[in-house]
């Protein structure tokens, strides 16, 4: 019997070309499940064609993220950037009745069951308040999100577009940034909030697409980064007639 393998999938932000490549890198890993950690659309230029693929992927779990949010609903945009609400706004426009009530109906978290794995959790903010999309960047914040962690010691979570992870044990709490090739081994009796990284759009420096692998069997956590067709994903924003500066972040990583 072949080990699970779970892919946790985060920020896509409609950027097809990274989805592809990051799903190539995904058929050679032996993947058995999926899970989303939202904000499928938003920023980029490719909302419908990302939203479903994701959804024929079948993932046993999709959280909501604030883009999804604000896309499939009418809600003010106010707290919104220029360039991201002229995002929402376009995206708005672009995707059905639908499409639009799968994204305004998903979770705000969800706990994740797959026969013979521990329960996790997943969220796309804060588990303390994640309709109220918070942040977590420092030890103060994930010790926040970690009082929440009752009955389940691992959880994953996005929205940063930073690749870190926070270890709680013994009542003392570390940050980490998590980085390619050094798995995260998970210990008994120890918290684990992990973010997963940002498929469509790297804040870290590093423009690469990210996206994590959890194999439970192994008690191990993988980041992967994957180099995909940035030129070709900017042309398209620009093609939109959405903001350069949506473009131009693509290839800095931030």
């Amino acid at each position: 019997m072949s080990k699970i393998r779970i892919a946790l999938l985060g920020d896509i932000h409609a950027n097809l070309e990274a989805f592809n490549a990051v799903m190539e890198k995904i058929k050679t890993l032996d993947v058995t499940h999926y899970v989303c950690i939202g904000d499928i659309v938003g920023y980029n230029a490719n909302p419908k064609e990302c939203l479903d693929m994701m959804r024929a992927l079948n993932p046993v779990a999709t959280v909501r993220g604030n883009h999804d949010e604000y896309v499939g609903t009418d809600q003010d945009l106010y707290g919104f950037n220029p360039s991201a609400a002229a995002a929402v706004t376009w995206t708005r426009a672009l995707l059905n009745d639908e499409d639009r009530h799968y994204l305004a109906t998903l979770p705000y978290s969800a706990d994740v069951r797959i026969p013979g794995v521990p329960t996790f959790k997943i969220v796309h903010g804060t588990l303390d308040c994640p309709e109220k999309w918070g942040y977590i960047f420092r030890v103060r914040d994930a010790e926040l999100s970690m009082e929440n962690q009752r009955g389940f010691a691992l959880c994953f979570f996005g929205h940063t577009h930073m690749p870190l992870f926070f270890v709680e044990k013994e009542g003392e709490t570390q940050g980490f940034y998590f980085q390619q090739e050094v798995p995260i081994t998970i210990e008994p009796n120890t918290k684990y909030l992990i973010n997963v990284g940002s498929v469509g759009q790297p804040r870290d420096e590093n423009p690469t697409a990210a996206f994590t692998i959890y194999t439970p069997d192994e008690n191990k956590v993988e980041l992967y980064r994957v180099e995909y067709d940035i030129q070709t994903c900017q042309q398209k924003i620009r093609d939109a007639g959405l903001p350069e500066k949506l473009a131009a972040r693509l290839e800095i990583g931030r």
